[in-house]
């Protein structure tokens, strides 16, 4: 299985292939410098949507996870004029090897 990130959100279409893919190294490298699982910093953050109390081991797995979605968001918007009110979010997901579209995978 290869963890896959993907990017979603209502300005995505305006990102080209090469910034998907520098937002996609963006977030590894922040889940690797805090060797910190991306699937257990997503339930972190489904937890936090869901409004559920989190552990303390918890809370930092969010806090990694929101570091990682903002590395990867001002990697693929760098170079954008405007950036405010731009939603690009984070989403990763386990699939089979195969190659998916404008996915880096590892």
């Amino acid at each position: 299985m290869t963890t896959v990130f993907r990017f979603e959100g209502k300005f995505i279409n305006l990102a080209s292939e090469q910034e998907i893919i520098a937002g996609t190294i963006a977030a590894k490298e922040v889940f690797a410098k805090n060797q910190a699982d991306p699937f257990a910093c997503q339930s972190a953050k489904d937890k936090i949507e869901r409004d559920e109390l989190l552990t303390k081991e918890e809370a930092l797995l969010f806090l990694v996870w929101d570091e990682a979605e903002d590395a990867a968001f001002r990697a693929i918007t760098l170079g954008w004029l405007i950036r405010g009110d731009h939603e690009i979010n984070m989403v990763v997901s386990m699939e089979a090897d195969a190659a998916a579209p404008l996915a880096a995978t590892g």
